[in-house]
């Protein structure tokens, strides 16, 4: 049950009514049960291993030794492994279908155990608060990353409804709605037929593609993050921030700074610091963080692909780190914008081509012919979509800039009531009618990893 489907729109304010009418003390069991619900809809018969998994974390938590905790994670990363690559394997291991968010509920796992081995966290004495940590339907199938000390404390306070932080989660899911079905969907339509069979295209289609994926992917993943947010405060909960304007960002790690943020402070708070971080010099500073990158490069997939993109990135932080100490001059702040976003573009390429052959064949060829027009029709854009990609993304960048220094949604509570609800119902409107007219929504990009 996507939050884009039909199912879902019945399903939300119905959980939402029945959450604020039970009494508190029954809310987390009734959370618990809507959220084991919620997941039985994408993966029943893994259900189980959620359960057991969680009951795994909370008795090592309880009394989280060295041996225990480290016993625990590698079955936890263990079992990640074996259902993201076993499937690799010829024989019976290729029927295995990857559980549906189960990178980011291990995730929280194994950043709960950490925490609590090093004292930064008691180890949560009530299974039910733990198990509900997990599996918080808003966040278990791809994030945010919530950490345990934020949320758990969120998931058991007594509380009151709050108008204001309902219709500040209505926004953000109606803005994470726009992102996803109005323009990740679109250009999905004209980036997929590009990646799956490149040698029918030619020159600046290419280039295009690769730009159309990058804005696909972001408004794809921040639209489901805008509405994870955005649910988990109908129910009084603030989840973690997981993107924040990233491709205005100036430098490689100013984006991931702002890139899935969730994933990104995780890798570095449970990858890169325990392996040294930059406390022993330049040379083990820039091993430690190729490595991480290159872990995050192999938790995507196990596609070469993914360890190209993984180390294109981890290649960008070696030579910003190297220019921000030995280099004297500055660029400019615009001209860094433009050549972060060129650089992280470039890496989208390897990111979503089928395999190395395409992504370097599509980069070789990229501006063999340059002439735009031949793109537009070779590609099979038509006249309501290009329109409706001018304004769409131009209505993004202006949102991103201004989020830059205010926040845009809370902004809207100084408009006038009409005016507030005119621009709800011509946001609704639209969105309604294109999902409509382009039938079932895409699956999101990062229910695979």
């Amino acid at each position: 049950m996507q939050f884009t489907s039909f199912a879902f729109a019945f399903f939300l304010p119905l959980v939402f009514l029945c959450y604020w009418a039970v009494p508190n003390k029954y809310r987390m069991p009734f959370l618990l049960a809507v959220s084991y619900g919620f997941y039985m809809t994408f993966s029943a018969g893994y259900v189980l291993l959620l359960l057991f998994m969680s009951a795994i974390t909370y008795l090592t938590g309880l009394h989280c030794t060295k041996v225990r905790l480290a016993g625990c994670v590698v079955l936890q990363m263990g079992t990640l492994l074996f259902f993201k690559y076993a499937g690799m394997l010829p024989g019976f291991f290729s029927s295995i279908v990857l559980p549906v968010g189960i990178s980011f509920y291990l995730f929280k796992a194994v950043s709960y155990l950490a925490d609590v081995y090093k004292g930064k966290l008691l180890p949560e004495k009530r299974a039910l608060s733990l198990f509900l940590y997990l599996a918080f339907f808003p966040d278990i199938v791809s994030g945010p990353i919530n950490r345990a000390d934020v949320l758990i404390p969120q998931l058991q306070a007594e509380k009151s409804f709050d108008y204001k932080e309902a219709v500040y989660g209505m926004r953000l899911i109606l803005w994470g709605l726009f992102k996803k079905l109005l323009i990740a969907d679109t250009l999905a339509r004209y980036v997929n037929q590009v990646f799956a069979l490149p040698g029918a295209f030619m020159g600046i289609s290419y280039f295009f593609a690769a730009v159309f994926y990058t804005i696909e992917i972001y408004c794809d993943f921040s639209g489901y993050s805008d509405m994870a947010v955005g649910i988990a405060r109908l129910f009084g909960i603030r989840s973690m921030e997981n993107f924040r304007s990233p491709y205005f960002a100036a430098n490689i790690k100013d984006f991931w700074d702002r890139w899935h943020i969730s994933l990104s402070t995780w890798l570095r708070d449970y990858v890169y610091i325990p392996l040294g971080g930059s406390r022993k010099g330049n040379v083990k500073t820039y091993f430690n963080l190729m490595a991480t990158f290159l872990v995050s490069g192999i938790w995507h997939g196990a596609n070469i692909t993914f360890v190209v993109w993984g180390m294109l990135h981890g290649i960008y932080q070696m030579i910003y780190r190297f220019y921000k100490k030995h280099c004297s001059f500055r660029i400019p702040k615009i001209i860094g914008v433009i050549l972060t976003f060129g650089a992280v573009s470039f890496a989208w390429i390897f990111f979503r081509a089928e395999d190395l052959y395409d992504a370097l064949y599509m980069i070789r060829y990229m501006f063999y012919q340059l002439d735009p027009l031949l793109a537009y029709h070779k590609m099979g854009m038509v006249k309501q979509d290009f329109y409706l990609l001018l304004f769409s993304i131009g209505l993004l960048g202006a949102v991103d800039y201004a989020s830059l220094k205010t926040d845009v949604l809370k902004a809207m509570d100084k408009l006038n009531t009409p005016l507030r609800w005119v621009i709800y119902l011509l946001l609704s409107t639209v969105i309604l009618a294109f999902h409509l007219h382009n039938g079932a929504s895409q699956q999101f990009i990062y229910f695979q990893f």
